[in-house]
């Protein structure tokens, strides 16, 4: 086994499973915690969401990393202009995947926790209100995020199967 076929196995298999997990949020978790009750959809949500955000986070880096080791290991007549078929779909990817990373790194670090702020239990209704509203703007930003992340990585999916017929 090459290096380049090390480096291709594992950008493939941390493609597929962050792919995987993406997917997995929105068409299985996202329809099941419609029918939990309120008290145990909070704690799945930020249990999953404490660990989708570290596997979608390191899958993606891995994929990353192994892109680029596998385009340092590219034969020296390929080219990565913009103007090559080729060199244009790798500067696709490039953006996807710093798009996705953005995603994922907003989601982790500030869509996911604003969800799960406590409340005092001192608080006035108005006050009570208020908290509840912005937990549900929370939850509504955590929504757009998870299926635009989807959106850029199937057509990430789709740019990467181009380069089997040249790129774009």
């Amino acid at each position: 086994m090459t290096w380049e076929a090390l480096w291709a196995y594992f950008g493939l298999l941390a493609w597929a499973v962050y792919l995987g997990g993406a997917l997995v949020m929105e068409l299985v978790w996202r329809p099941v915690q419609e029918h939990l009750p309120m008290g145990q959809i909070s704690v799945a949500c930020q249990q999953m969401g404490r660990r989708y955000r570290w596997i979608a986070l390191t899958m993606l880096i891995v994929a990353g990393v192994s892109a680029v080791a596998e385009l340092a290991g590219r034969a020296p007549d390929v080219s990565l202009s913009p103007d090559d078929p080729y060199g244009r779909t790798v500067l696709v990817l490039g953006a996807l995947w710093v798009t996705l990373v953005g995603i994922v790194g907003l989601m982790a670090f500030l869509a996911h926790p604003a969800l799960h702020v406590r409340m005092a239990s001192d608080l006035d209704p108005e006050a009570r209100a208020a908290a509840r509203a912005r937990v549900e703007r929370a939850i509504g930003r955590m929504n757009r995020c998870l299926r635009a992340e989807l959106v850029v990585a199937l057509v990430a999916t789709f740019v990467v199967a181009t380069l089997t017929v040249g790129g774009m």
